[in-house]
């Protein structure tokens, strides 16, 4: 067995070879990206799209995030991104508590429904979603398409914290409630320290999905005042068809948010991958 986790030196330097083959692929066009990005004029991207900017101009990022109304398009997006993290991180956790700790008689029907989500598209339901959005005067609302993509996120969640609650010992659930602790107070705080891990992979997706969105807000979403940063940057790119360094500013502008949510919760999101319990 400790064969398995032992390298050679020569195994250790092909593995750290092809990682950091990885790297590059990965890295390389978000290089040329940012190169491109700081580039004066679109000349000089169509001169020298590998080479470095003769003048680094930070304008581009000025002239796409108010030429194109970015700001409008970014406070849209981190609206729907952030109510979609709430909603679908509570939502999914007292979901898992209920069918984890406190199972009731079709809890395991119940189940295999969210399962049956994950397995199923939500864009094959987008017909009976957009009549029911629009009976319900959500249609064009900021509303409407933060409870549809939640929606669309709940069966994963709800699987993945189901999956992580079940290898979580219940005992200090049991103290709590010996101690006369409602069910509310032993999710509230005793249960969410326990699964934070697994909350933070579920917020950390959730984030991603709904910042990178395209598909849904298009159906649900009419005026462009209403846009998220996903639909802006195609008004943008009408705008700014072939300005390419603006449009390499403009599509950096997106991935930072999404950049620095993976940074401020990779700890957590990792242990939640790999963590099936909780070590004593």
């Amino acid at each position: 067995m400790d064969r398995l986790f032992k390298l050679s030196k020569l195994e250790q330097a092909l593995v750290q070879l092809i990682l950091l083959a990885y790297t590059c692929v990965v890295l390389f066009p978000i290089g040329i990206a940012v190169l491109n990005s700081l580039k004066p004029n679109l000349g000089e991207v169509y001169k020298a799209p590998f080479g470095l900017p003769s003048v680094w101009s930070f304008n581009n990022y000025a002239t796409a995030w108010v030429g194109a109304n970015f700001q409008g398009f970014f406070v849209n997006s981190a609206i729907i991104s952030l109510a979609c993290v709430v909603i679908v991180t509570f939502c999914a956790s007292t979901t898992a508590f209920v069918l984890v700790r406190m199972p009731f008689r079709g809890s395991t029907l119940l189940f295999a429904a969210f399962l049956l989500g994950v397995v199923i598209p939500i864009r094959l339901t987008l017909a009976p979603l957009f009549v029911i959005v629009k009976s319900l005067g959500l249609l064009d609302s900021l509303l409407g398409v933060i409870l549809v993509q939640s929606a669309s996120m709940m069966p994963v969640a709800v699987f993945i914290l189901t999956s992580f609650l079940r290898a979580v010992p219940a005992e200090l659930e049991d103290a709590a409630r010996m101690d006369g602790a409602l069910p509310f107070q032993i999710y509230w705080r005793v249960v969410l320290p326990l699964i934070r891990p697994a909350l933070a992979t579920v917020a950390l997706l959730t984030f991603v999905q709904a910042w990178n969105e395209y598909f849904l807000p298009l159906i649900f979403l009419r005026t462009p005042a209403n846009y998220p940063i996903t639909l802006g940057m195609s008004q943008f790119r009408l705008q700014f068809d072939v300005q390419w360094h603006l449009m390499f500013a403009g599509i950096l502008i997106m991935l930072i948010p999404t950049i620095v949510a993976f940074l401020l919760a990779s700890r957590q999101f990792i242990e939640g991958l790999t963590q099936g319990g909780v070590k004593e």
